[in-house]
């Protein structure tokens, strides 16, 4: 893991993973759940010991990273969670340089953990709907209002309920905290457009790895 794009591609594979909750919620109204709670523990894990263990392992973003070499080989179908990626990277850009919003963000996910203890697969299976809301009401708070919306679309009866627009707004912040990482990283939007090859080779010997191990 020292050669510096496999970090990128690590986040970068947490970017994405969480955006393509995005549109499936706005436009079916559900989500692959247990990709939504690797995305949700993500958030609380702000002080790992590595890149990849943000996400419990890299396994955990397997879909991420996949989804990342599609998309920057120019994968035509991809533009609307493009969407939401480069929202979220412009969002971030922001948040970064902000250290009261980051302060206020610390304090409220501390809030939440003091209600619900260590937020893993349990506490989620049994709180999910309470922790996507207060993290929700964090990203509405806090996050959004930084830059101009990132605008979702879909279909009206799924817009219009609470708790998808709560589980929206979660894999936004999600996507948010990834973006996070791959800025401390090294991130950079420059490499989007010219060092696709080195990213798309970091994910691909990542995903080799998983597979030899598997």
């Amino acid at each position: 893991m020292d050669n510096k794009y496999n970090h990128i591609a690590i986040a970068l594979g947490g970017v994405c993973q969480s955006a393509i909750l995005v549109p499936s919620l706005a436009n079916t109204g559900q989500c692959d759940l247990p990709l939504y709670d690797i995305s949700l523990k993500s958030i609380f894990n702000i002080s790992p010991q590595s890149t990849e263990d943000v996400f419990d392992g890299t396994e955990n973003i397997k879909n991420g990273l996949q989804f990342l070499t599609q998309l920057l080989n120019n994968s035509q179908e991809k533009v609307e969670v493009m969407r939401y990626i480069l929202g979220t990277l412009g969002v971030t850009s922001k948040l970064i340089k902000n250290e009261s919003a980051l302060a206020k963000i610390s304090n409220r996910l501390e809030r939440i953990q003091s209600l619900y203890g260590i937020i893993n697969n349990e506490t989620l299976s049994n709180h999910r709907d309470e922790i996507s809301y207060s993290l929700a009401g964090i990203y509405s708070d806090i996050i959004s209002p930084l830059t101009s919306k990132i605008r979702v679309t879909g279909k009206v009866e799924y817009l219009q309920n609470t708790l998808i627009q709560a589980r929206v707004r979660s894999a936004l912040f999600a996507s948010v905290r990834s973006a996070i990482l791959w800025y401390q990283v090294g991130g950079n939007r420059l490499q989007l457009l010219f060092s696709r090859k080195s990213i798309i080779n970091a994910a691909d010997n990542i995903l080799q790895q998983m597979q030899n191990n598997g």
